[in-house]
């Protein structure tokens, strides 16, 4: 397989961040949200104040950069990581919260906490260490809580303050298939993936990022190989 044919689009003008990235949102139903939550647990109150598209709110990747940027405990990390679970489910919602529900389920009152010492490698050590911290094997692994969804609480809360030369990005089946594609590398699609396979993938969304021009940011790559991948 040659890699320059599959990612031809990173040969053209890259979309613009503002529309492309921070825009990137969906409709949610936050009652079908709560009834899953155990107590005392509840939706942010940054939920409240997100806009309607006629009958739901809509949450973005701006969103949760903005309340991520602001989080430093485990409490917050925990309210990122139910704006992550929204934004990756959408509409319908039933499957999401049910996801969710079995993290807090099956970690045994230890997801605060867990969270709260990821949340310090990530910006203590890095996004590679936080991958490796939270995944399997990991000393702060959660279970039901898998890198398609980890990762996008590393993206979140990491963005602008993790520690290193790479930002955190959001690595799932979907990206692995683009990036398998873009690159000619077989790694599998439904994983697992080790935490030296994130740094590299990584590295390569970082290099394509400073190739593309006009001062792209890494995310970009994230969402265009994952729409080639989709």
């Amino acid at each position: 397989m040659t890699s320059e044919p599959a990612c031809a689009r990173f040969t053209g003008e890259p979309a613009s961040r503002e529309t492309y990235i921070l825009n990137h949102g969906f409709q949610f139903n936050p009652e079908a949200w709560r009834r899953w939550l155990p107590e005392p647990i509840d939706l942010p109150a940054w939920i409240e104040d997100l806009p309607r598209l006629g009958r739901w709110p809509r949450i973005t990747r701006g969103d949760l950069l903005q309340v991520g940027a602001a989080a430093h405990t485990g409490r917050a990390a925990i309210d990122i990581l139910l704006g992550a679970y929204i934004w990756g489910s959408g509409l319908p919602s039933r499957r999401g919260p049910a996801r969710l529900r079995k993290v807090f389920d099956l970690n045994n009152g230890d997801t605060e906490r867990h969270l709260s010492k990821a949340l310090q490698v990530l910006r203590g050590k890095g996004p590679e260490a936080a991958y490796a911290a939270l995944h399997y094997g990991g000393d702060y692994r959660l279970k039901r809580l898998g890198p398609s969804f980890f990762t996008k609480l590393l993206y979140f809360l990491g963005w602008d303050s993790a520690a290193g030369d790479h930002r955190p990005l959001i690595m799932d089946q979907y990206a692995v298939i683009g990036m398998n594609r873009c690159r000619g590398t077989s790694w599998r699609p439904l994983g697992p993936w080790s935490a030296d396979e994130y740094g590299e993938y990584l590295t390569w969304a970082h290099e394509r990022a400073s190739g593309w021009g006009g001062g792209t940011e890494p995310d970009v790559v994230e969402r265009a190989v994952w729409e080639h991948g989709r």
